[in-house]
């Protein structure tokens, strides 16, 4: 029976990799010159791994040596204790709380470190298009490089067909329920459904319940605007037949004593970004960086964003823009915890940080 390696460290060894170079991942853990070899598993029956870069940039090689992605991090540090890793005394203590002020379009923003902020959207606020209110809550004028998301409300009727040229398209039903059509097929969305949009198509939503219906619509890569047209398009991607994914506890996956659901991502619906669900106990989360670009909304429970010199109240309705690298910890003064939906790109694990 193999032996368990070494725990090098819990976090990932960020590491800025060179096209074309070889590297020599160590997975015994021994070794002294992390996270590569220096020839410590010699008489041991753990072997590193090799790993030619096909491109420079940075990347995340596993410290815990539990990752099932060898070499790079898959997450696995955060199931290697019962409870994840909380703030420290020097986590933010510098961070001065900020006020939310009233932003163009009518938004309420709290602006934290760098491109970071927290938005609140008041109906008030929404352009209104037909029987759909719409307002970009996220995109390149804040600071986003990769996506733009906005907010929707449909009270009732069908929206006009919503086109984001180029660009895959992630909605995500916060509440209210209906269809979601794309050119001859309907897709049943309720609370909590995911539903991806490839490039090329057109969607129109549905109402056919009593409630609003609410929803994020994420856009990758950017657009500024949506086309709103009256004919559907008639393009259908058919080789993702299966386009909405609802909560399902099967499909859970533990970060210690928190969870996530993946709803959308590359591997189920050849999306470039992660769309993703997740409850998070009463705690705060210690101070951690992505790779990837975020987007956060807040579904229940309170609490505070924090970056290394700010921090904002959020609370239901609330969304955060993190840009790659941000340096930021969440935290839930809830007790009865708090349920978020997020959204990365490069599309990812949402357990991966460093």
């Amino acid at each position: 029976m193999m032996p368990d390696p070494v725990i090098a460290r819990r976090k990932p060894y960020l590491v800025e990799v060179e096209a074309g170079k070889t590297y020599h991942w160590c997975a015994c853990g021994r070794s002294k010159k992390q996270p590569f070899c220096d020839g410590s598993h010699q008489g041991t029956d753990f072997r590193p791994v090799s790993w030619k870069a096909d491109e420079s940039g940075d990347k995340l090689f596993c410290a815990c040596k539990h990752t099932r992605s060898q070499p790079f991090c898959d997450g696995a540090h955060n199931g290697l204790s019962e409870k994840y890793a909380e703030a420290t005394a020097g986590d933010g203590a510098t961070a001065r709380l900020v006020d939310y002020e009233t932003a163009d379009g009518g938004a309420q923003k709290a602006l934290l470190d760098n491109s970071c902020y927290v938005i609140r959207v008041p109906e008030a606020a929404m352009e209104t298009v037909g029987a759909l209110k719409i307002f970009p809550v996220i995109g390149t004028r804040d600071g986003a490089r990769h996506l733009s998301q906005y907010l929707g409300i449909l009270a009732a009727g069908q929206s006009p067909v919503l086109v984001y040229p180029g660009s895959d398209v992630a909605l995500f039903v916060r509440s209210g329920q209906g269809q979601v059509l794309i050119t001859d097929r309907s897709f049943p969305i309720e609370p909590e459904t995911g539903v991806s949009i490839k490039p090329g198509e057109g969607f129109r939503l549905v109402n056919d319940g009593t409630q609003p219906i609410v929803l994020n619509i994420t856009v990758c890569p950017p657009c500024a605007e949506p086309e709103y047209r009256d004919d559907m398009p008639a393009t259908f991607d058919a080789s993702v037949p299966v386009r909405q994914q609802g909560v399902d506890e099967a499909k859970r996956e533990p970060m210690a004593d928190r969870f996530f659901q993946v709803l959308l991502d590359q591997r189920q619906q050849q999306t470039p970004v992660t769309q993703f669900i997740g409850e998070v106990p009463r705690s705060r989360a210690a101070h951690h960086r992505h790779l990837y670009e975020e987007t956060i909304t807040v579904l229940a429970g309170e609490g505070f964003m924090w970056t290394d010199e700010t921090r904002a109240p959020v609370r239901p309705g609330d969304t955060i823009f993190l840009p790659l690298k941000q340096h930021h910890s969440l935290e839930c003064t809830t007790e009865g915890g708090m349920r978020l939906v997020g959204v990365t790109f490069p599309s990812m694990s949402p357990a991966i940080n460093y």
